[in-house]
């Protein structure tokens, strides 16, 4: 019978810090900040009170760390339309065409993980109330802005592509755009999923993609 490998010390740790991030995920989102219990979160993960402090400070240090690991997944998600080859058959890298279609499909459906557009919008009613919590959230969303800006450069320059206005500039409007969509999912109010889809592309190759 084969053996299950056992985890290092430092991967046991590492599994319990995600467990333990995957747990807040869920509660803060469901709800909210103030009403989840440190307690609830290592039950939920199914840890301890003390596997809990043996890994992140506080709430707000566990609240941190799980923003900035949503900001590596939905950058590396955005990397990943650049990376992806050119489909089979096809000699070379992708066509800018190509590379577009498959931004504006990515872009169109970052409203669709209602988890996370709670958690975002959680995050800023907390640092609106917090003046603690509020300079780590305002330097996240600056580190945020920035990575999207630089993609919006790297992805322009990939695709041959004159931008409309500014790499800073249309990061902000585009993030601004998919968190006003994202309120109104939330709510359940319309336009619909097919709609808000569609507006999101609309615009994002309005004015990223065309003169």
């Amino acid at each position: 019978m084969k053996t299950k490998n056992r985890l290092t010390r430092e991967q046991s740790r590492e599994q319990t810090r995600q467990r333990l991030l995957d747990a807040t995920r869920i509660l803060f989102a469901a709800q909210g900040y103030a009403a989840t219990s440190v307690e609830q979160i290592a039950l939920e993960a199914g840890y301890t009170r003390g596997a809990f402090y043996s890994n992140f400070q506080d709430k707000a240090d566990i609240f941190l760390t799980l923003l900035r690991r949503e900001h590596e997944r939905i950058m590396g998600e955005l990397q990943a339309v650049l990376d992806e080859p050119a489909p089979e058959g096809v000699q070379g890298p992708p066509s800018p065409d190509l590379l577009e279609s498959r931004l504006l499909a990515r872009y169109a459906r970052m409203h669709q993980d209602t988890q996370l557009l709670a958690l975002m919008l959680e995050a800023r009613l907390h640092a609106a109330r917090d003046e603690a919590f509020a300079p780590h959230f305002r330097r996240f969303r600056e580190d945020l802005l920035q990575a999207v800006g630089d993609y919006a450069r790297t992805f322009a320059q990939r695709a041959g592509l004159t931008l409309s206005m500014s790499p800073e500039d249309l990061a902000f409007g585009f993030m601004a755009l998919c968190d006003g969509c994202a309120l109104h999912r939330l709510a359940g109010s319309p336009p619909g999923d097919e709609d808000i889809e569609r507006i999101l592309w609309a615009f994002m190759k309005r004015m990223a993609f065309e003169p």
